[in-house]
């Protein structure tokens, strides 16, 4: 079931509203238990820069490994920009057909499988409104959020595209290892480093080819960019416009590192300091 719930104080468009999956008890256990199978084989299944739907992977990774990518650029003026793509209801946008299909080229076995493909063939759920109940609507796109294999999955379904853009984009190399790095990903949040304004036709090329096979849609209103090290700002990049500061995960970043940490440690001190604040 569908219940909806607003995300402003006077919602007059259904973009204004948020809707809930409400699940029930028994496949949120049958979840909980094909997590527990799948958890073990994910770190050599998913791409590495994918920091989401593996054991012990925080939000903390992802944004250290920016802050790493931003230093390098910045001390070794190469010029890099940081591409913030976004998904359009990411979750709700995945085909169920493509979804399985992916589950059989990854060589699962015909058991799990089976259980995965039952929790999402004739699907169908309903919607509360006002404290009416629609009838049953078929559902063939979704990967329910709040369900314990959902971030799996998702990690899972957007593989092709990490390893598409690895294939085609030069991306930096840095640390001890000179390791490659390309994309940064937790979940649908995913950050491309573009190293060329030549590779932007490669980038939106690969965009469309997997949105036309998974369902995704990317959000082309919330595009952002952000030019580090020696990156020509005039150069106009399908209209993106740049930033100076950019919100990843939660965490502040601008084009300087030192201003980054001041930036970042300012707001968090200044809420702590309301919240004291509020308490005597």
């Amino acid at each position: 079931m569908l219940v909806y719930i607003p995300k402003t104080p006077k919602p007059n468009l259904p973009e204004d509203y948020r809707h809930l999956t409400l699940l029930n008890a028994d496949l949120k256990l049958l979840s909980r238990i094909l997590d527990n199978c799948l958890s073990p084989w994910l770190p050599s299944l998913l791409h590495l820069s994918q920091h989401c739907g593996i054991h012990k992977n925080t939000i903390f990774d992802t944004t250290a490994t920016v802050h790493e990518v931003n230093t390098h650029a910045e001390h070794s003026k190469q010029p890099l920009r940081i591409l913030s793509i976004h998904f359009k209801e990411a979750f709700d946008n995945i085909s169920h057909s493509y979804l399985l299909t992916l589950l059989t080229t990854y060589g699962f076995s015909a058991r799990l499988q089976a259980c995965i493909h039952g929790m999402y063939t004739n699907t169908t759920s309903t919607i509360l409104i006002n404290g009416h109940t629609s009838g049953p609507i078929p559902i063939k796109y979704l990967v329910c959020q709040g369900r314990p294999l959902s971030m799996q999955l998702f990690a899972l379904c957007l593989y092709p595209l990490l390893r598409a853009l690895e294939n085609t984009l030069t991306g930096i190399c840095f640390g001890p290892n000179n390791i490659k790095t390309v994309v940064i990903a937790y979940a649908d949040d995913v950050r491309l480093l573009v190293t060329s304004p030549s590779e932007i036709p490669n980038i939106r090329t690969i965009m469309e080819q997997y949105g036309a096979a998974s369902g995704a849609k990317i959000n082309i209103l919330k595009l952002k960019a952000m030019a580090v090290g020696a990156w020509d700002t005039s150069v106009d990049i399908m209209g993106i416009p740049y930033h100076t500061e950019m919100k990843i995960l939660g965490v502040h970043f601008t084009n300087s590192v030192r201003q980054s940490a001041q930036t970042s440690w300012t707001k968090v001190i200044g809420g702590l300091t309301a919240q004291a604040r509020c308490l005597f």
